[in-house]
């Protein structure tokens, strides 16, 4: 007979059980390695169960549902890892209610560990009153270890951060955090495989970016913080496991600058314009966009051209010297830095109604418009009408030249060549493609979950998989190409598919323009502001949109009644 009087005997096996759905598994391994970096109430190593464990799991050979039928009655506490797929499993549920009938009236036996809000709803109302504890919470582990009656070590590591952090700017990445521990004796730190987590006291100054990291070497290197939002005083809280949490002094977060701080100097170039700057490819001219009205700024910022958009845009595309914008009705601006423009209204094949162009690419100045519907056009400054180059019957998702042909990815997930426009070797890809470039003798293909590289003259293709999770932005910008997904993970590699930067800014905010051959990067967020980063770090907010030169020397920054050019390094506010 299972005893359930819940009292803990001698012949305890283990101090804590851990009881999870497979898919959690890492959640769960995370845990074992953080209550190993702590000691029971005699100072020993606790005793912890987790079935793959080779030491203290099921043994090899043993029937796995009979040894758990005797290992959960012969360990002092069951931790039991709260998740929507947890209460899906037979199993789970089988070692959740034996850990209820083995509870005693005052609780401390079953410890529940929410580890996904959604949980919530599913908690079965026989153990609805027993307080759960959310590893939402910045100390959660703590109370975990309080609940287990486990306790720091005594010659545990002790935590510093070794780099001072005096101030910040609200949305501004922070110079790279690194939190080194040491241990007496030439002791390891911590536990194989164990992470230090950031936290910032108050919550309210809203900590972002990468707050769990493995230490390599005694050290963990933060570096893709930011806070949403100011705050007169906040603390960065170090913990890792088996280790005393560490603070930082107090420091103050700012808010961004709201105007300016340029209007003294009278030398400074003003354009009484508003709307989004674009600059030409000359790094000089710019295309301003106000509402449905494009108006082309010459080098002297003196208004030179017109066109009107017919709905919002939807591409924007530069040339060897031009730049192009395509709305979502089909019509095509192409410009020029002298002024001179063309409004072109692409046709709907085959008589349709729905007219969305798919993709823009450039080869020089001669403008290739590819359509969902699948057509191709060539428009140019100087031919009196769009000429129709081929017919992808797959639509055109993505779009790049290829000396004397084109690069079409498809809306079947098809990356096809077309040599001289004719049909030629097709690659089967992915269904979502975001972006297609040509960097020497490579095409890079973006997709939502790999990025794929072309050579164009063996015709080897080669897949990796998206660094970051399923992408929702992407941007090339010449040596490197950035991708973002939706929580505001971003990277960005170059033609080798290396990754050389990584960076974090707020979800929904997508790449809108880069510079310094993709080193700069502007980023949209959802509320219309615009961010500059430099090498991964978010250095500038404005309210307003802004852009940057493609050469990397100038930006273009409104104040919603003007644009102010300027150096990028001029935008850098002070931490």
């Amino acid at each position: 007979m299972t005893d359930t009087t819940g009292a803990a005997s001698g012949t305890d096996d283990w101090d804590v059980f851990i009881s999870y759905a497979r898919e959690d598994y890492i959640q769960a391994k995370d845990l074992y390695d953080a209550l190993s970096g702590f000691v029971t109430a005699d100072g020993a190593a606790p005793r912890i169960y987790l079935d793959v464990s080779r030491t203290s799991g099921t043994p090899l050979g043993a029937d796995w549902q009979t040894f758990l039928e005797e290992a959960l009655p012969r360990s002092r506490h069951v931790v039991a890892l709260y998740s929507p797929t947890y209460f899906d499993k037979d199993v789970c549920q089988w070692e959740l209610h034996e850990a209820y009938k083995l509870n005693p009236p005052e609780g401390g036996r079953l410890i529940p560990l929410l580890i996904h809000p959604g949980a919530v709803a599913k908690v079965p109302y026989i153990v609805h009153r027993i307080n759960w504890i959310s590893t939402a919470r910045p100390r959660w582990i703590d109370e975990v270890c309080k609940a287990a009656g486990l306790h720091p070590a005594e010659t545990g590591a002790v935590l510093r951060f070794d780099t001072p952090v005096t101030g910040a700017v609200a949305g501004h990445t922070l110079p790279s955090v690194k939190v080194t521990g040491t241990a007496p004796d030439g002791m390891s730190p911590w536990p194989s495989g164990a992470t230090v987590t950031l936290t910032a006291q108050p919550d309210t100054a809203e900590l972002t970016g990468t707050l769990s990291t493995p230490a390599a070497g005694g050290t963990a290197v933060f570096g893709d913080l930011a806070f949403r939002t100011p705050a007169p005083e906040v603390r960065l809280v170090a913990t890792a496991p088996g280790c005393e949490p560490v603070l930082t002094p107090p420091f103050e977060v700012r808010a961004p600058e709201e105007q300016p701080p340029w209007d003294d100097e009278p030398d400074r170039p003003v354009l009484a314009a508003r709307g989004h700057p674009v600059f030409f490819p000359d790094g000089r001219t710019l295309a301003v966009r106000d509402g449905r009205t494009l108006t082309v700024h010459t080098a002297e910022y003196q208004a030179a051209g017109t066109a009107e958009l017919r709905e919002r845009p939807r591409l924007w595309a530069r040339g060897e010297s031009c730049v192009a914008v395509a709305d979502w009705s089909g019509r095509v601006v192409l410009a020029a830095p002298d002024g001179r423009t063309r409004v072109v209204d692409l046709p709907a094949s085959h008589g349709g109604r729905l007219n969305v162009p798919g993709a823009l690419a450039f080869a020089g100045d001669v403008l290739y418009a590819g359509m969902w519907g699948g057509k191709v056009w060539s428009v140019s400054l100087d031919a009196a009408d769009p000429e129709p180059v081929l017919e992808h019957r797959a639509g055109v998702q993505v779009l790049a030249a290829d000396g004397s042909g084109l690069l079409v990815g498809g809306l079947d997930g098809t990356l096809a060549h077309y040599p001289d426009g004719r049909a030629g070797a097709e690659h089967l890809l992915e269904p979502v493609l975001l972006a297609l470039t040509r960097v020497r003798n490579f095409a890079l293909v973006v997709g939502e979950r790999h990025v794929y590289r072309l050579d164009l003259t063996s015709g080897r293709l080669l897949k990796v998989t998206q660094p970051v999770s399923a992408v929702t932005g992407a941007l090339p910008g010449g040596e490197l190409t950035a991708v973002v997904d939706a929580s505001g993970q971003g990277v960005c590699f170059d033609a080798e598919l290396a990754v050389r930067v990584g960076f974090g800014t707020v979800p929904g905010a997508r790449p809108v323009g880069s510079g310094a051959a993709g080193r700069l990067l502007v980023m949209e967020y959802p509320d219309g502001s615009h961010a500059l980063v430099r090498d991964g770090r978010t250095t500038y907010v404005a309210g307003h949109p802004m852009t940057v030169s493609p050469d990397g020397l100038r930006a273009a920054v409104s104040d919603g009644e003007r644009l102010l050019i300027l150096s990028p390094e001029e935008l850098e506010e002070p931490s």
